[in-house]
């Protein structure tokens, strides 16, 4: 393992969704900023990927949250390189409370490109040396994405592309995208009848437990996404699967898998998913 960055980050307010509970995205968000805060640790920071001409983008993010944090929780954030490959790295994470307890890890596939043209370009023996990792060293293969054949029908959602879900790059941030889904699998349940309201009175948080998200193409301003969601049952909660495409072009810019779980409102552990909202997804359900 490389060299091992650490910081702390406090959970605010604005965090925190209608069960009070840390928004899944928001996790995405503490990885990208301790990523960036590592590499300056290390001597790359924003100026010298400007005087270099070049930009870390991610490609694809897997995480799971193994204990849903919500108010007053301080995280402490670990981060390290597993490997380089080229033009390609695996970071990995942890997220822990202050007595050590895990609440979420993750792995995200990044790629270096040039900061004009957009292409592919090759790590530097200098960042390799700074992370500590052997030259061309790599870790296992991750298997590809898969999900299972959608319905003749899924449900469809639609965002219009907002200018506060841009980063500096100009395009959608891959956080802002986990909140996009989410919203869409939201937009699924709300007209079988099960909207916030409804979960709140049955004691019920659901609430993102793992997802791999893959990012094939940016959205930029201007854009209005489309999200085909549909659904499989699981022994332990709900998987929801996602295609998002632009409205005008069915080419995919995202593909999603979340698992949602559910925690008991007055404490914590995970529950069943109710029986009534799986039997309401029938026609939602892979083919």
């Amino acid at each position: 393992m490389s060299r091992v960055y650490t910081d702390r980050v406090a959970v605010r307010h604005n965090e925190l969704d209608a069960f009070g509970r840390v928004y899944a995205a928001a996790y995405l968000r503490y990885l990208g900023q301790v990523a960036i805060d590592a590499s300056t640790h290390a001597g790359f920071g924003s100026r010298w990927y400007d005087e270099v001409g070049v930009m870390w983008l991610v490609r694809r993010t897997s995480f799971a949250i193994e204990q849903p944090v919500g108010r007053d929780t301080v995280l402490d954030l670990s981060t390290w390189v597993e490997d380089f490959r080229r033009v390609r790295s695996h970071r990995r994470y942890e997220a822990r409370t202050a007595d050590g307890a895990l609440v979420a890890h993750a792995l995200t596939d990044w790629v270096l490109v040039d900061q004009l043209t957009g292409k592919p370009r090759r790590v530097p023996a200098e960042v390799e040396e700074a992370f500590g990792v052997a030259t061309g060293t790599a870790a296992a293969a991750r298997p590809p994405w898969q999900a299972p054949a959608p319905p003749a029908a899924p449900a469809r959602s639609h965002h219009a592309v907002r200018f506060t879900d841009l980063d500096a790059l100009a395009h959608v941030n891959n956080a802002t995208y986990l909140d996009v889904l989410a919203e869409g699998v939201w937009a699924a349940w709300t007209p079988l009848g099960w909207a916030v309201d409804r979960f709140r009175q049955a004691g019920l948080a659901p609430t993102i437990a793992s997802g791999d998200v893959e990012y094939l193409e940016p959205a930029r301003y201007g854009d209005t996404l489309q999200a085909a969601t549909w659904f499989q049952t699981v022994d332990d909660g709900l998987d929801a699967f996602q295609m998002l495409t632009r409205d005008d072009d069915p080419a995919p810019l995202v593909r999603a898998h979340t698992r949602w779980r559910w925690q008991p409102l007055a404490g914590r552990g995970w529950t069943a998913p109710p029986a009534e909202l799986l039997a309401a997804l029938g026609p939602l359900r892979a083919a």
